[in-house]
């Protein structure tokens, strides 16, 4: 019994550094939070932040309950939904690159929680982080808590480690009161953000 306690532990903590590696890693929703939190404030982005995180309980469910490998499996669905997630994506970038400086920001309409839920729900390399992690891992535990318990983590991973980079854009916050700062860090997170969506398509090929 002690030792099958033990390979359980040794197995979940194997699950969540796996999870942090694939999760808290740069993607285009940690930079989009990134982003939000330098160029409007840590406050203004909760909902962004809120709605991400939703949207990623909705991707997670998607994987877990094999509903997302049935979307897929209509070729002509998953590519509307491919090229609507590409769209939105560079949309989102398009709008952070161009976000004005502190001085201008009452003027500004930050992302929302929709727009963070899309974000979330839209992420391909969620997709792929969750199939990998759901799909490849046993924790040794029963079959009922499994599945759970792996999403459990997969969660508190993306919920604490999300609100990190959120955290961290806030902080080069006084960074974007120079215009020509702003406009340096905007456009280098936008970029950086399409890149990460190019480089997410590549992991489900």
């Amino acid at each position: 019994m002690p030792d099958t306690v033990v390979s359980v532990y040794q197995a979940t903590l194997t699950f969540a550094v796996a999870a942090i590696a694939l999760l808290a890693s740069p993607g285009p929703a940690t930079l989009a939070l990134a982003a939000s939190g330098a160029a409007y404030g840590l406050k203004r982005s909760v909902g962004f932040f809120a709605g991400i995180t939703l949207g990623l309980v909705i991707a997670m469910t998607l994987v877990a309950t094999g509903l997302y490998v049935v979307l897929h499996s209509f070729p002509i669905m998953a590519t509307v939904l491919t090229v609507l997630s590409i769209f939105y994506m560079v949309w989102l970038a398009y709008r952070i690159g161009t976000a004005p400086p502190i001085k201008d920001e009452q003027a500004v309409v930050t992302p929302g929680w929709g727009a963070g839920f899309f974000l979330g729900a839209a992420n391909v390399k969620a997709y792929a982080a969750f199939a990998a992690l759901l799909g490849s891992f046993t924790l040794g535990t029963a079959p009922a808590w499994e599945q759970a318990m792996k999403a459990l983590i997969c969660l508190l991973v993306c919920v604490v480690f999300d609100f990190l980079w959120l955290f961290a854009g806030s902080k080069l916050r006084r960074l974007f009161i120079h215009p020509t700062w702003s406009r340096v860090l905007n456009v280098s997170f936008a970029i950086l953000m399409i890149a990460t969506v190019a480089w997410s398509f590549t992991l489900t090929q």
